[in-house]
């Protein structure tokens, strides 16, 4: 059975004991540094009955310290299994700023086909703003379980080498791949990898007048890429010719593109 991949946080899909809800925060500048996002969910507010995943953690180590590596397929196993997830568990994903580092982790559950998964639209704050109950203390216990070694989906990652020749071809026709940046402009501006077109994630977004992040309705999302790319390679993606790393998937997710 298929489930939406994106929900409010008021969806009953919440009060399904069956579902596993995950905190996934992850703070790129705490302010004040002694923020911890760990410390924060074992406070409370959360979701009721959600486990913490660390980002951190559950990412690949790379020898030259590059953070938020895609994890192996065992070290996913091992920590969706510690997490007491199934192959078969609907998994919803939530962070503290609204639509930030949640997306990223329902893009690696993805990218190892694992279908049943949703980001909660606004997140915490969102739901915090809506009313919606909430828990604070230590969090519930829960079993481990086994989550079998899964295989990277198909056409879920672009490897360097390919990457590499996107970047180091001369000229593209309309129907080639492209690559898209999906960063602050601030970041791209200060060094990008060649050919590659900005999609500035953050403008990507709407911004709540309690400052959380949200994503925009498909069709003003369609018009916001339009202006940003041009229509020519909004159809693109829409036809899955774009390749952008996880910060992006939701868009292209959002009008149902499955590749």
């Amino acid at each position: 059975m298929s489930v939406p991949l994106i929900i409010d946080p008021t969806s009953p899909l919440l009060s399904d004991p069956s579902v596993v809800i995950l905190d996934a925060s992850w703070l790129y500048a705490p302010d004040p540094p002694t923020r911890n996002a760990h410390d924060e969910f074992v406070a409370g507010p959360r979701f009721p009955n959600a486990r913490f995943w660390d980002l951190d953690a559950v990412s690949e180590p790379h020898p030259d310290g590059y953070i938020l590596m895609l994890p192996s397929p065992e070290r996913f196993a091992e920590f969706a299994g510690k997490h007491g997830i199934s192959k078969n568990s609907h998994v919803v994903v939530y962070d503290s700023e609204g639509i930030f580092s949640s997306p990223r982790t329902v893009w690696t559950f993805k990218v190892y086909g694992h279908e049943k998964v949703s980001v909660i639209n606004g997140g915490l704050p969102r739901a915090k703003k809506e009313g919606v109950k909430l828990e604070s203390g230590p969090p519930k216990e829960f079993k481990e379980t086994h989550y079998p070694v899964p295989t990277v989906a198909r056409d879920a990652v672009v490897q360097f080498d390919e990457v590499l020749k996107l970047a180091q071809r001369p000229t593209a026709s309309a129907e080639d791949k492209f690559l898209i940046d999906a960063r602050p402009a601030s970041s791209y501006e200060a060094g990008h990898i060649p050919t590659s077109l900005l999609l500035d994630f953050p403008s990507s977004l709407l911004r709540d007048e309690a400052n959380f992040t949200y994503l925009r309705q498909p069709e003003d999302l369609k018009q916001h890429i339009a202006q940003q790319l041009g229509q020519d390679k909004l159809d693109q993606i829409v036809a899955g010719k774009a390749t952008v790393v996880n910060s992006g998937f939701c868009i292209g997710k959002y009008y149902g593109n499955e590749e």
